[in-house]
This record gives structure tokens, sequence and C-alpha cells, in this order.
């Protein structure tokens, strides 16, 4: 138990802890084997167990229930909500997984439940931890009311603290139960009774805004606690960082297209902007694409370094406006050169930008953001990927989702498509504790690099015991000698937190005068992507219409991957490794009591009144011939090959998404002449196309023929 490192070839050993979940007719017994194969040792703790066979995937199963869902699409709380690992054993027992478990010397968990009780852990916290935690909670609660999962708030039992950011151990599912605000009061009472005297009045008032029903929701509740954090972090303490950033075009690449800011192989203390970006596709272009993002983000940023607003909704939209502003740039230049498909250049990014006493973090593709204490690692950023939209979706386990040929393409970054279209993420974290944050290419990320290294090779920085190039430096080998298939750039952040507790108490806000804040960032709007059609993965409340089969209608277009492939890295990149979610990830609306309407350029779809609906069978006109493409992102962009549907051809509806994009059957090819050069769509195949296309399209009073092949019992 106690290997951290094997033998034979150094690499570190895996000590997977998880929790059982959904078992009570199992009976776990205290140092047992169980699950299939009697892979999994039981622990003390009965419901903790640990996986003996870490190399295997674990037992997963076509039909996922509600409460396990849930998790699912909860997933982008990357910091709080735990991951579904699999199944016990292929009857029951859901396994539940942590992005990092703090263990002793003999490689046991330092708490026999993983994490420090909420209650313990809030004796000896600070003034700031305490309403940081308590703010943590509130940004959860709008999440837990959509998605069934209440319950939860009210066991606070089920509640700890791993690495000073609160942790949800499991989630207790039960749709439509709605929030109780008076409760949670009186649950938060011991709590908010045990505080230092600075937020005492504050905490009392709190607890008497709750349990008399004054806070009336969730934003008021987190506009309220994130008050009291801004007044505490404006106190006597201090924050001193430093940043250190490197790059390397690795032992595969002759040219490197990432790019950093600062500039890289240097200390620069005090520094509050850290960009790493990662260059995608066009050759060598990738690398211009990543120079004009790091120029533009400067340029922009620079003025926000030297006068700050005051508010954090303003904040929010300077650092997405900036983002949206380079992805301008680099389209331009694409179309100006006339780039198409995948010679079009793009880049990820990954963004922090100190504002004490918070961190803001911007991100869009898979460039990741990581969060290391002495006893924890946090991935920060939740991958724009089409394995993490599976996932977030509700389509798939993650494991499942990532052994999924083309789960790491993404589903955007900079320059590949129009701003309108693009959704970079943004959030905000509380500096209330030493912590070093990491900024990389996935040239280090992939293949769990950083969830394998970061105790030994990052950790002992916040302790000393390591120097910060040394550091940096040893990631980029680590990332050359582990990995070595890509570039790799990394943006390391020490912060410290230094000072003494206020003596006057913080006063507590009038709702009236809150703040706009905002609370969780909302995942953009779900789009059916190509993997989603092909694993046609069940979940027990799901129609059949997640059982799209559009894996013949690709390959007999030849274009179906397309899309996809623009996406993807070059031929010997990976696809990104585990940890959890915002992400929910993109633009996020502040709050307050009566929330304003932050308004990030994200193009939501137009209404239409046009009445379809999933199996409807109609007509074209007979003059009005239809483009149809491959997938529905082609749409937007028109850039992979249209298809041509002809006027009075008979299709069927077989989805309509949530960005009003139709996929439809062509039942029956009409007579209409078709132009030699246009690719037409073949009969028994499918496309996609706008629903506003579809406007004045349709021939009135159409009747569907008795023998039609498009009838829906003769499909399904």
């Amino acid at each position: 138990m106690a290997q951290s490192h094997c033998p034979l070839c150094q690499a570190p050993v895996v000590k997977r802890y998880l929790r059982v979940v959904g078992a009570p007719q199992l009976n776990l017994t205290p140092q047992t084997l169980v699950g299939e194969g009697d892979r999994y040792w039981v622990t003390e703790t009965p419901d903790i167990v640990l996986d003996t066979k870490p190399a295997l995937p674990p037992v997963l199963t076509e039909t996922l229930p509600p409460a396990i869902e849930s998790y699912l699409r909860l997933s982008t709380h990357l910091l709080h909500i735990p991951k579904v690992f699999g199944l016990l054993t292929p009857q029951e027992g859901w396994l539940l997984e942590y992005p990092s478990v703090a263990l002793d010397e003999t490689g046991y968990p330092r708490w026999p439940n993983l994490f420090m009780p909420l209650t313990e852990a809030w004796q000896t916290a600070t003034p700031l931890q305490q309403l940081n935690w308590l703010m943590q909670i509130a940004a959860l609660l709008p999440d837990f009311v959509e998605h069934g999962v209440v319950p939860s708030v009210y066991y606070l039992g089920d509640w700890a603290v791993h690495g000073g950011l609160i942790q949800v151990q499991k989630l207790r599912f039960e749709p439509n139960q709605p929030l109780n605000l008076v409760r949670l009061g009186n649950l938060w009472a011991e709590l908010l009774e045990t505080v230092a005297p600075v937020i005492q009045p504050f905490c009392h008032r709190l607890q008497q805004g709750l349990s008399q029903g004054q806070i009336q929701d969730p934003q008021q509740l987190y506009g309220i606690l994130r008050q009291g954090v801004l007044e505490l972090g404006r106190s006597p303490l201090e924050y001193h960082y430093r940043l250190y950033t490197e790059t390397d075009a690795g032992p595969s690449r002759d040219h490197n297209e990432d790019a950093c800011f600062p500039p890289p192989g240097k200390v620069y203390p005090d520094a509050p902007l850290a960009i790493v970006c990662d260059g995608i596709g066009g050759h060598e272009q990738g690398e211009v694409a990543s120079a004009i993002a790091i120029e533009q983000l400067q340029t922009q940023l620079e003025n926000l370094t030297d006068h700050p607003p005051e508010q954090a909704a303003q904040i929010q939209e300077k650092l997405a406006a900036a983002v949206l502003q380079a992805n301008d740039v680099i389209c331009d230049r694409n179309d100006q050169e006339n780039r198409q498909d995948r010679n079009r250049m793009g880049t990820t990014v990954v963004m922090a930008w100190v504002h004490a006493p918070e961190l803001y973090l911007t991100h869009v593709g898979d460039s990741r953001i990581y969060r290391i204490t002495t006893t924890s690692c946090h991935q920060l950023t939740y991958d724009d990927d089409l394995g993490s939209r599976e996932v977030r979706l509700g389509y798939a386990l993650y494991k499942d989702a990532l052994a999924y040929p083309g789960s790491g393409a993404l589903v955007q970054a900079l320059g590949m498509n129009p701003s309108h279209s693009l959704h970079p993420t943004v959030t905000s974290l509380v500096l209330d504790q030493d912590a070093i944050y990491l900024l990389c290419s996935d040239g280090l990320s992939d293949d769990g690099q950083v969830e394998a290294h970061w105790a030994a090779e990052i950790a002992p920085l916040i302790q000393g015991q390591k120097d910060l190039t040394q550091v940096g430096d040893r990631l980029i080998e680590i990332a050359n000698t582990k990995n070595g298939h890509d570039n790799s750039t990394i943006a390391l952040l020490q912060v410290k937190v230094q000072g003494e507790v206020p003596e006057t108490p913080i006063p507590y806000p009038k709702l009236t005068q809150l703040q706009p804040t905002f609370i969780q960032p909302k995942a953009p709007p779900p789009v059916a992507t190509q993997m989603s059609r092909l694993r046609g993965r069940k979940t027990a409340n799901s129609p059949s219409r997640l059982l799209l089969i559009l894996a013949g209608c690709l390959c007999l277009l030849g274009v179906g991957s397309l899309l996809w492939q623009r996406w993807q890295r070059e031929p010997l990149g990976s696809s990104p490794s585990t940890t959890p979610p915002t992400i929910n990830p993109v633009p996020i609306t502040d709050v307050t009591e009566d929330p304003p309407t932050v308004t990030v350029p994200a193009g939501e779809p137009e209404e239409t009144t046009l009445p379809l609906s999933k199996n409807q069978i109609f007509q074209l006109q007979e003059n009005r011939s239809l483009t149809a493409y491959a997938t529905p992102e082609a749409i937007a962009t028109a850039t992979a090959d249209p298809l041509l549907i002809l006027g009075g051809s008979i299709l069927r509806v077989e989805q309509i998404n949530g960005d009003n994009q139709v996929m439809l059957k062509l039942c029956q090819k009409g007579d209409q002449s078709a132009p030699p050069s246009r690719k037409l769509l073949t009969e028994g195949n499918n496309a996609w196309v706008a629903l506003a296309d579809l406007e004045g399209q349709l021939t009135p009073d159409f009747t569907v023929p008795a023998a039609n092949p498009c009838v829906p019992s003769a499909l399904e």
C-alpha cells in the first residue's frame, strides 16, 4: 500500500479510492474483495473501496438511471461534484471518483471517509474560508434544483472540504423538490454560530435572513456571501504572486505552435496575467493563430489590469470580449487568405487574471488550468471537446466517452467560426490560501500526466522545497518524455496569502445594493454532436431519438467527419485525460437580488413558428431545392461540402436540436433537375438544415403516400 512508484519503470502507482452508492443490498464487509473479478478492496469504511486493477476499464452499462445522470449533467461543477467511474458489479452499485484523495505515508486515505467533514474543517478555518465555502454551496443551488438533487443540500454530513474547496461526497436524487431556504438557514445555524468576531454580526444577520424568509432565492444568498468575501479580501490580507512560463516544441515536432504570455523562460513577480495558447491546423499556421491570440489578448487586457472595474459582471464581460476580439482577428485572417476546413488556423486559450481576492479564469478549447495545494489537485476548466460534451449532456460516463474514437475532437476554438458562435468560459475563484495554478496545453495534460505527478513535482513548491523555475522546467521534461507527441507549454502562477484577520466586523449588505455577480457559468445550448448520434447511448429517461443511426449516412456521404477532423490535433495527438465543471462553461450571467442581464455575444438561435416535430413527414415544393450539410455545425460555417435536396423530395424529421437545426431523412428524391456540379443527398440518408430555411418551402396540405418508406412504423 505504501508503494508510490513502480519499482521497474518508476511510473507513479495509481491508488484510486472510490465511493460505492446505490447498493444497499450488498452489505460490504471491510477487508474483502468485491466486484467483478474481485477487483475492489473494501476499506474499514464499507462504502469506500480501493481499485486493485486501475489499468482495467470499469464495468459499464447501456442504461443510466436518472440518479446517475444527474452526476453527468452537473459534471461541469468540476471542483465539487464527483465523477461516475462505473459499476461495482454488472447488476448494482455505482462507483464515484474524485479528482484527488490525500493519502498518508502508508497509502491509506488521511480521512476514513476520504475527506475532512465540513463541520470539522469549519472549526479551524479562517473567516474568509468559511464565507467562501458557504458561497460555493450557494453557487450550486440553482443547478441542484434544476437537476433534482435538492435533498443533497440538507444532509450536512455529505459535505466535506477537499484542498480548501467544498466537496459534495454524493448526491441525493429526488426530482421536483423545491429548495427551502428556511430549512437551509436552520441547518447552517450551528455553523454560523461558531465563527470569528469579525464575521459574527454578518453571520447572525445571514442566518436570520434565511430562517425568517427574507432571503428568497439562491442569487440573493450568493450575492450576500460574495459581498462578505470581498470585504474580508480587502482587509489587511496581502496577496503575493509569482509567474513562470515555458514552452517547448517537443521531440516529435519540428516547430512550436504553442504560445504563452508573458514571454517564456523568466520569473515575473506580481504579474497578474497568464495566457497559454495551443495553435491548431493549417500546417504551420497554428503558430500564427496562437501568436495573434496572445497579441490581441495582451493588448485588450492592458487597460483591465490598470483600471479594473468594480463589478464582477463588468470584469467577466471584458474578459469574454477580449477573447471574442481575438477570435475575430484570426477569423478575418483566415477569410482573407481563403482558408477552408483543415487549412483554417485556430487556437485554444486558457487565461488567468489576478484581481485579489479573486482569480478570474477564461478558456476556450482543451488547454487546461489546474489548482494544486499540498493535499489536492483540481482541474478548473471543462474541456471543450466531444467526450466532455457527451458527459455533460448525460449520454455517457466519462471513461466510456474517452474510449470512443474522436472523443478529443474540439467543439470550439478561436479562429474557426464567427464570434456569435463562440462561447468563452469565464469563472472566478477566491484566493483564500497558498496554492499553485498551472495553465498548460495538452502536450502536458494528455494521458493524466498532471494528475500523476502533481504531488511529487508541484506540491513541494508550496512548502518551499522547490524553486518555481525548477518545477516549470521539470513539467516540460515530463511532457516531452511521458507524452512527447506534441508541443508543450506551461504557465505556473504561485499565490501566497498572508496577513491578519481584521478586528472591525464586516458590514452586512442591503439586498438592494448587492453588486452584480455571477453565480455559475451556464453551458452553451446543447448541440447534437456526431459522436452522440453514432454512439446511440441510452439513458433511462431519454427518448429513442438519442438512438440516431447516422453512421451509414456518414460513410455514404464521405464528408460526415470533415468538420470534426478540422478541429482535431495533428495525427500524433491523443485524447485528454481525466478529471471533471462548469462547466457548465459559457457565457456567465451575473446575478443579484434582481438579476441584471449580462450580454456576451453568443448567438442565441432565432425562434421560428414553423410547426415541425420528430417523425413528421413533408414534401418540398416542386421548384424549391434545399441546401443541407452532413453535420449541424457545418450549417453555421458553410465550409463543408453542401448537399442538395431536390424540389419535390419527401423527407422525414429525424431530430430538432437546441439550435433550431433539423436532421432530415430523404425518403423519396424529387424530380427537379439538378446542376451537374452539385452533390445530391441520396435516398435513405440524413442531412442537416437550419429550421428557418424550411420556411415557405413545404408543400401545403401534403398527404403521406401509403407505401412511403418514411412512415415511422416501417423504420423503427
